[in-house]
């Protein structure tokens, strides 16, 4: 937990631009950001008795500003509640996803929040929470479409796969950590996907690259196992999932506890391995078929 964090189970007030950056963002808008950023994104804050989501990011990273209609960079010193890791819900302030399992970069949240979204009125009006975990059909394996890749994006694509982190794809090819991050971007850009497992889905539904040898067999998943995976790799909508998985944590969770029990380092790797093992067929390109090693 970040040491921001309230400790004794009350809201506190927090300033923009110390601890990080707030982007403030209407309800309609930031839910659909939020399934287009994906599953490893930073702390997201929800308030629904103002409808509006404010995008936590790292601090300094986001001058105070309006990007578009509806979503405004809040100024440093502005004082934002923090509530308790706890609170997940209720009409005021509490976490749409609590901090802890990621960063969300500005130049993915802007790019999302500047381009074009999925409108989320349709479940509002029908009397429906929008989820987070709803990809936008649009983006899903988003790839079809194969578009040419160089060189140097492939080889950090195959690191991607290969459940490399971007400090450790610096490492790798002896690039800065800075460049890595331009090249993971440049093949989000490239390929309409905008998390790092839509990456994976990209790269292996385009024929771009094959996953990563195997090593082991599939575990035993069940249906709801493998809807998480779908839903995660962008190929259907989260209405397959089970109504109990579709607010953002618990699909989260489950994504993590696939992680572990599939040996996964990442959710690109996660979906890297499940292609391998046939579980994502429609990812299965001809250059994406491989055989577990024995």
């Amino acid at each position: 937990m970040p040491d921001w964090m309230p400790t004794n189970g009350e809201t506190v007030r927090r300033a923009c631009g110390e601890d990080f950056d707030a982007v403030r963002v209407t309800a309609d808008l930031a839910a659909p950001a939020l399934a287009a950023l994906g599953p490893g994104q930073g702390p997201v804050l929800a308030n629904n008795t103002t409808k509006t989501w404010v995008f936590l990011v790292p601090p300094g990273s986001a001058p105070p500003g309006r990007w578009a209609l509806g979503v405004r960079v809040m100024p440093r010193g502005a004082a934002i509640g923090i509530p308790p890791i706890g609170r997940t819900g209720g009409r005021d302030v509490h976490w749409a996803v609590p901090p802890g399992r990621g960063v969300t970069y500005v130049e993915d949240l802007k790019r999302i929040l500047t381009g074009s979204l999925p409108p989320a009125a349709p479940a509002r009006r029908a009397g429906r929470k929008a989820s987070a975990t709803t990809p936008d059909p649009r983006r899903a394996a988003a790839a079809v479409r194969p578009r040419p890749l160089s060189p140097t994006l492939l080889k950090v694509g195959a690191l991607l796969l290969a459940g490399h982190s971007d400090t450790q794809i610096a490492k790798e090819l002896s690039r800065s950590l800075t460049t890595v991050r331009a090249h993971v971007r440049q093949i989000g850009n490239l390929l309409n996907a905008p998390n790092p497992a839509l990456k994976a889905a990209a790269l292996l539904a385009g024929g771009h690259l094959p996953p990563p040898p195997v090593q082991m067999q599939a575990p035993g998943l069940v249906p709801v196992d493998l809807a998480v995976l779908r839903v995660l790799a962008g190929i259907s909508r989260d209405a397959e999932l089970p109504v109990a998985l579709r607010p953002t944590s618990p699909f989260l969770d489950h994504v993590e506890g696939l992680r572990e029990r599939c040996a996964a380092r990442t959710d690109a790797h996660l979906i890297a391995l499940a292609t391998a093992w046939g579980l994502l067929p429609t990812l299965n390109s001809p250059a994406s078929r491989r055989e577990p090693q024995p």
